[in-house]
């Protein structure tokens, strides 16, 4: 559900990003082809989610620092809480993307 919010929202707005995801695991990826390994991960990308963790740090959304990591949900997050996180990364990434 998070994952596909972001990812329609992205798609809607044509922004570069991905958000794979397997079950309760997701991950955000600043390109417009698959990434599958690690090493696919191009520098600009990596600019672009330091810039967007900032951002959601002031927003009150946590992701890991690093362009690397994945994101988790669980049953802790509430239907309003994954909302809540939704709205947020995606007002973050029209900051992200206008720069």
């Amino acid at each position: 559900r998070l994952a596909d919010q972001i990812e329609n929202f992205a798609r809607e707005k044509g922004y570069p990003l991905r958000v794979p995801h397997i079950a309760s695991i997701f991950w955000l990826s600043f390109s417009e082809q698959p990434i599958q390994r690690a090493d696919q991960i191009e520098a600009p990308g990596m600019e672009k989610f330091k810039s967007l963790h900032h951002e959601l740090l002031q927003r009150g959304v946590y992701l890991g620092p690093s362009g690397y990591e994945v994101g988790f949900v669980s049953a802790a997050h509430s239907d309003a809480d994954l909302d809540f996180a939704a709205e947020q990364i995606c007002r973050a990434l029209e900051v992200v993307f206008s720069v």
